[in-house]
């Protein structure tokens, strides 16, 4: 498998505090009452192991965990509701583990094939709290147990087999570490929208019919409150709730040459009291409508290599996937990874004015919440601050509980979506600058490196849509990075020419020897990521960042027309919603 790991914008970010990390005496640190479905996982955990000890493969360690969500969404466009939605969901994950923690059924199988793994199936759960939906809850683990439980066995022959007839690994190390028992148990939160919201967002959408060349627009408000409840063997015990509101809005246009235009922006929140405003949504319509519309009037970005500036957000996302990714701790394990930072701890790897933590804990940095925020991660360990690098030097990995050489225990990144295996991932990643400047000053800096360089222009990317990268050995260990807008900017004062249609490209270990410059002006990035173990809400946190050299690639392009029939007549003092005034006959 070649790992391509996502990083893009979804609908319904935002986070809550995590608590101190509790002392070895575990005890109940929330003071509410446990949900019944936490029972039931609980009664399921005891009952398994008791019943299975006796076996001949008995389990040596169970966890459960449920994710109970309710979210609540209202979008509109041009002026009208367009869709109301509320969803409960309620999922279980079994994770049921034989053999010990130095060898058991999750060990990587080498040389294995695509097909050669049995599949992991989510468990949909009732998702009400009655007397007969906690009955249902309890036959469906049964069946789901008895089920994992052979599976486990039959894959732990395999493991054994694999192991009697291939080379030892490079990295000896467990396939699991133990934890502290810890005892959670905080209230039950849920969300709620205002009816006050719908005449808002009327008022805000009808702003895109100001612009003809805005063919699809939206303005959206997302509400979700996500309770994790997990019990383990270890006597673990653990219920909270992630409450995450959103605003956002986005409009979309087709230029000349077929090339799909959008532009996307919004505004997180940890309380719908904290959601802005119908003005502040009004100016962020209005941004995104004329941002659209000059993308669509401006020049391709043809290849270029030379100077640049990631901005705030850019370069978070810029951090996120050329690093983050690769300082993932089960990546310095796996043997198809290309390793890239394995053996550097200790070592430069990045300019000494930068420093590097991923940090789950913090609530919100530069005025915005974050998304990366959580109090224990999905394996029931708490949360930490992980200093990654510290003044360039490499300090070290993000780690769930498969320990690797060196790092024998979790650090509380074990993270998943439903329905996935865990794998250490990033939370909250934060670039540190030790030394800034100003960004106007970092710009005369871009300039005098375009004089130095003798290049027509340089670049500075001041939004960004999200990225990828492969980590693996079989392909190149390289990144793309998406921008939505980028500018020229010409050494003779010329005026910012703005650009579209291309993507950074590169690989890391060149990339990150190019860095020259930092700004003293961090932003916040909210997404989502997408990786091995699903799909999980992050945060990237950095100042604007100079390169001494970036390379652009053309991007991915549609070959569709811009409409062809005449818009239909606008609303009374508003623009029609797509541009029929200049459209040619066909």
């Amino acid at each position: 498998m070649l790992p391509q790991l996502l990083f893009l914008l979804l609908p319904s970010l935002a986070a809550q505090q995590a608590p101190q990390a509790p002392g070895p005496n575990a005890r109940p640190v929330g003071a509410a009452e446990p949900a019944p479905m936490l029972q039931v996982a609980r009664d399921a955990v005891d009952h398994t192991m008791a019943d299975l000890e006796d076996q001949d493969e008995p389990p040596y360690h169970l966890a459960i965990g449920v994710t109970q969500s309710h979210s609540l969404s209202l979008s509109a466009s041009n002026g009208a509701i367009m869709s109301r939605n509320e969803d409960w969901n309620r999922y279980a994950d079994l994770d049921l583990r034989v053999g010990e923690f130095a060898l058991d059924n999750t060990h990587k199988l080498l040389d294995a094939g695509w097909f050669s793994e049995e599949g992991r199936s989510v468990v949909r759960l009732p998702v009400g709290d009655g007397a007969d939906d906690m009955d249902a809850a309890e036959l469906t683990l049964w069946r789901e147990l008895d089920d994992s439980y052979q599976q486990a066995v039959r894959r732990m022959t395999k493991v054994r087999a694999n192991q009697a007839v291939k080379v030892e690994r490079d990295d000896p190390s467990d396939d699991f570490s133990p934890a502290p028992k810890v005892v959670d148990i905080r209230p039950v939160q849920d969300v709620a929208l205002s009816e006050a919201w719908e005449d808002s967002l009327r008022e805000v959408s009808s702003v895109f019919l100001e612009y003809p060349d805005v063919l699809k627009s939206g303005v959206e408000v997302t509400a979700e409150a996500e309770t994790f409840l997990l019990a383990n063997s270890e006597g673990t015990q653990i219920q909270h709730t992630r409450v995450r509101y959103r605003a956002s809005v986005y409009a979309v246009s087709v230029a000349d040459d077929g090339a799909q235009l959008a532009v996307y922006d919004y505004l997180d929140a940890s309380t719908e009291e904290g959601l802005p405003d119908a003005e502040t949504l009004t100016e962020l319509a209005h941004v995104a409508a004329q941002r659209v519309t000059d993308l669509k009037k401006a020049p391709l970005l043809e290849p270029y290599t030379g100077p640049a500036i990631l901005r705030g957000r850019a370069a978070g996302v810029f951090f996120h996937e050329i690093f983050g990714h690769r300082i993932e701790g089960h990546r310095q394990k796996d043997e198809d990874e290309g390793q890239t930072f394995t053996d550097m701890v200790g070592e430069q790897v990045l300019p000494d004015f930068i420093s590097v933590v991923d940090d789950p804990t913090i609530r919100s940095m530069a005025g915005l919440d974050l998304n990366g925020t959580y109090p224990y991660d999905d394996e029931g360990v708490v949360a930490q601050k992980v200093s990654l690098v510290d003044h360039g030097e490499l300090q070290g990995f993000l780690m769930s509980r498969a320990p690797i050489e060196g790092i024998d225990s979790s650090n509380g990144h074990g993270r998943r979506q439903p329905g996935n295996a865990i794998v250490a991932r990033q939370g909250n990643l934060i670039v540190q600058a030790h030394e800034s400047v100003p960004y106007e000053e970092l710009r005369e800096m871009l300039i005098k490196q375009v004089v130095a360089q003798d290049k027509p222009f340089g670049l500075i990317v001041d939004d960004i849509t999200g990225g990828f990268t492969l980590t693996g050995r079989v392909t190149p260990n390289s990144f793309n990075v998406r921008p939505v807008s980028v500018w020229r900017v010409y050494a003779d004062g010329r005026p910012d020419e703005l650009v579209r249609g291309g993507d950074f490209i590169g690989t890391p270990l060149t990339t990150f020897s190019r860095i020259l410059a930092a700004g003293d002006d961090p932003e916040v990035f909210n997404g989502v990521c997408g990786a091995e173990s699903g799909w999980v809400p992050v945060s990237a946190v950095s100042p604007s960042l100079l390169l001494e050299e970036i390379e652009v690639q053309r991007k991915e392009k549609e070959n569709d027309r811009p409409p062809l029939l005449p818009a239909p007549p606008a609303p009374e003092g508003k623009s029609k919603s797509v541009a029929d005034a200049t459209q040619e006959p066909a």
